[in-house]
């Protein structure tokens, strides 16, 4: 099943970069017509807030050589030959590379520093300093701006962990709550430098799961980064196991915060009712929070969905090998992402959410049409706690937008919706872009009062 559909998979994909490719190239060349055809490098950023993140432009490396100050620590190549470079790119909007390479990385670079008699890796930027042992695993990783390690005195995160996974009946679909009693640690890895920084400071491991499985791994912190991600490759051919990785955190809370689809939910991290119990593996999108009072750890993930927290341990659920109805079921190689962040304060304050959003949504580099000077945002909403998760054509009217936006927070707001574009009307709709009520517009901007996780539909008459 999976090998027939593959080539299907390939050409969605296919069809899709080309598709974002040529979106980008007509909507740079369309906001800046009557300067030069020529093509110049274009940072796109899909996000509704400015970012401020290193990117990879190795298919720009001419490029950017031009364009960067000498002056500047802002190129960086990595171990692997590829060009990293720092960049400011404006809210759901695009600018040329010259004027993205305007902020300085210096200020808070990345670094790493291996003590050889000890065995550990040190990874520090100014907001996180994480200490990795000889295997990989995170023995420490402090919040600097408080001195608070987010990792439980003497345990170890970022830990491997195998459990035998046997359901009674569906194999593919069942995980059975005594799968937990046989958690096996997964031991052996070597761990070498790989960047020292000022951009990007990373470690990789590599280690056997079993006999027939390995796994190669990058742990990495950016300059300017409030978070340390580990970007993994496996190559997997188990059969009935079940592979996590855990965090034994330093935060004690009887509940833990789950993403879903517009909103988040709490999640008891104990066992004391049977419906507790029964909730020893849960759903969520791209991240979890175990949070006190005044500080916390986030899980943020890029395509993992399977979460369980019981204490103070948090797990991520990462691959199974079922065998019916199909035996070859995920068994290769996979590539996949997940990243620590500690943060004082709640969750929602401490920008938890959009780093996650940053995360599954990196900032795109392609050449585009117009201006070596371009910068341009189309959207920018004034509250955090307010995200803008789709904007596209009305499907029945001429000159027309939706903006469809949610409350990420959980509580009441205001904000203000502005675009650089010039507005004859807007509407509140439904999900069928049926209009509901007039909503005020002042040009280029207009207001609107949201519920806690209300999802608001917005038609826009662009003028």
């Amino acid at each position: 099943m999976v090998n027939s559909l593959s080539p299907w998979v390939t050409e969605i994909q296919t069809a899709g970069n080309n598709l974002l490719s040529s979106s980008i190239s007509a909507v740079t060349s369309k906001s800046t017509q009557g300067h030069s055809d020529r093509l110049y490098p274009v940072v796109v950023n899909t996000l509704c807030w400015d970012r401020q993140e290193v990117i990879d432009a190795s298919h720009l490396l001419t490029a950017v050589a031009q364009h960067a100050s000498p002056s500047l620590p802002l190129i960086q190549i990595t171990g692997d030959g590829h060009s990293l470079v720092y960049v400011d790119c404006p809210s759901m909007g695009y600018c040329s590379l010259n004027t993205a390479l305007g902020l300085d990385a210096s200020a808070v670079p990345a670094s790493v520093v291996e003590h050889k008699t000890e065995g550990t890796f040190v990874l520090s930027n100014g907001f996180l300093k994480a200490t990795v042992d000889g295997q990989g695993c995170i023995t420490s990783c402090v919040l600097l701006s408080s001195g608070r390690d987010a990792i439980a005195a003497g345990q170890c995160g970022n830990q491997f962990v195998l459990f035998d996974d046997l359901p009674l009946f569906w194999d593919a679909w069942d995980v059975m709550d005594y799968h937990l009693e046989t958690r096996k640690s997964v031991t052996g890895g070597a761990v070498i430098v790989k960047d020292r920084g000022p951009l990007r400071a990373s470690v990789q491991s590599k280690m056997s799961v079993s006999q027939r499985s390995s796994l190669v791994q990058t742990i990495r912190l950016d300059a300017g980064c409030r978070y340390l991600s580990f970007s993994t490759e496996v190559d997997w051919h188990e059969k009935h196991k079940f592979l996590k990785v855990e965090f034994p955190l330093n935060v004690r809370s009887s509940r833990a915060t789950y993403e879903i689809q517009f909103g988040h939910l709490e999640r008891p991290t104990h066992y004391n009712t049977s419906w507790d119990q029964a909730r020893f593996e849960v759903c969520g999108h791209k991240w979890a929070d175990l949070s006190e009072y005044e500080f916390g750890v986030a899980l943020l993930n890029d395509c993992k969905y399977g979460y369980s927290t019981l204490g103070n341990i948090m797990r991520l659920s990462l691959l199974r090998s079922p065998k019916a109805p199909d035996e070859d079921a995920d068994m290769g190689k996979h590539s996949f992402s997940y990243a620590l962040m500690p943060h004082q304060g709640e969750f929602q304050t401490a920008g938890v959410i959009k780093a996650a959003y940053e995360f599954n949504y990196p900032l795109h580099v392609h050449h585009g049409n117009g201006s070596g000077e371009m910068r341009k945002s189309f959207f920018k909403v004034s509250d955090p706690g307010v995200i803008i998760e789709c904007v596209k054509a009305a499907e029945d009217r001429e000159g027309c937008l939706v903006v469809r936006l949610y409350e990420a927070f959980g509580g009441w707001r205001r904000a203000k919706l502005s675009t650089s574009l010039t507005l004859a009307g807007a509407h509140r709709c439904s999900i069928l872009e049926e209009s509901l009520e007039t909503v005020a517009v002042d040009e280029k901007s207009l207001c609107l009062e949201f519920k806690p996780f209300e999802i608001i539909s917005v038609l826009l008459s662009v003028a």
